[in-house]
C-alpha cells in the first residue's frame, strides 16, 4: 500500500483516540509531578508566593499556562491523526497569547516609559527562563515517549505542538512559585520560556516522530 492511500484509510477509518490521549496525558503528568519535584528540592513547598503575590496575579498565570497546556495538548494530538485540519486549533492557541498581550498593552501603557523595564521583566526573568526551561525536560520527554503510538505525517510540526504543551505544563509548575504580579512578566518571560521546548520539539520531531 502505497502512503498516501495508508493515510487515506487511516483517516477514514476508525481512529482509537482515547488510548493515545490517555497515554500522553499520563506520560505528561508523570513528567509534570518529575518537574515539581525538583522545584519542590530547589525551591521549597508551591503556592507560597501566593501570599506575596495575592490570588489574582496567581489565578492570571495559572489560568494562561493551563490554557495553553490544555489547547496545545489537544492540537498535538490532532496533529498525529492524519488527515486532520489542524487550521482552528493551531489559531485557537494563539487565544491566550492574545489575552495576556492585550492586558500587558493595557499595563505598559499605564507608567511612564522609565517603569516597564519592571513590569516586563521584574526580579526573576533569569530565573524564570532556567526554570521553565528545566522543568520542561521531563515533561517533554514523556510526551514524546507518548507520541510516538501516533502517526504523524507533519513531523516537524507535531514535534513543535508537543514542545508547546510540555512548556506550557512546566510553566504550570513553575507558576506554583512565581512571585511576579505582571502580565507584562508573562508576555516577556514566559512566552519565549515556552517556546524554547517548542523549538526543539520541532528539532526533535523528524527524528523521534517519524514512522
Amino acid at each position: 500500500m502505497r502512503t498516501d492511500e495508508l493515510i487515506a484509510e487511516l483517516s477514514r477509518g476508525p481512529w482509537p483516540t482515547v488510548r493515545p490521549a490517555r497515554r500522553m496525558a499520563a506520560a505528561m503528568f508523570a513528567g509534570w509531578l518529575i518537574a515539581l519535584g525538583g522545584l519542590m528540592l530547589i525551591v521549597g513547598q508551591p503556592l507560597a508566593a501566593v501570599a506575596r503575590t495575592g490570588v489574582a496575579p496567581f489565578g492570571l498565570k495559572l489560568g494562561f499556562t493551563l490554557a495553553l497546556a490544555i489547547i496545545s495538548t489537544l492540537a498535538a494530538l490532532a496533529a498525529g491523526r492524519p488527515g486532520q485540519h489542524l487550521g482552528p486549533r493551531l489559531a485557537l492557541i494563539s487565544l491566550p497569547f492574545l489575552v495576556i498581550a492585550v492586558v500587558a498593552a493595557i499595563e505598559l501603557t499605564s507608567v511612564d516609559p522609565a517603569g516597564r523595564q519592571p513590569l516586563l521583566f521584574g526580579t526573576s526573568f533569569r530565573s524564570c527562563l532556567t526554570a521553565v526551561t528545566l522543568s520542561c525536560v521531563p515533561v517533554l520527554a514523556g510526551t514524546m515517549w507518548a507520541y510516538r503510538v501516533l502517526a504523524p505525517t507533519r513531523p516537524t510540526l507535531a514535534g513543535f505542538l508537543a514542545g508547546l504543551s510540555s512548556g506550557a505544563a512546566a510553566a504550570v509548575a513553575y507558576a506554583l512559585y512565581c512571585t511576579e504580579t505582571t502580565a507584562s512578566f508573562l508576555l516577556a518571560a514566559y512566552t519565549p520560556a515556552i517556546l524554547i521546548p517548542a523549538v526543539a520539539g520541532a528539532l526533535l520531531g523528524p527524528r523521534i516522530l517519524r514512522w
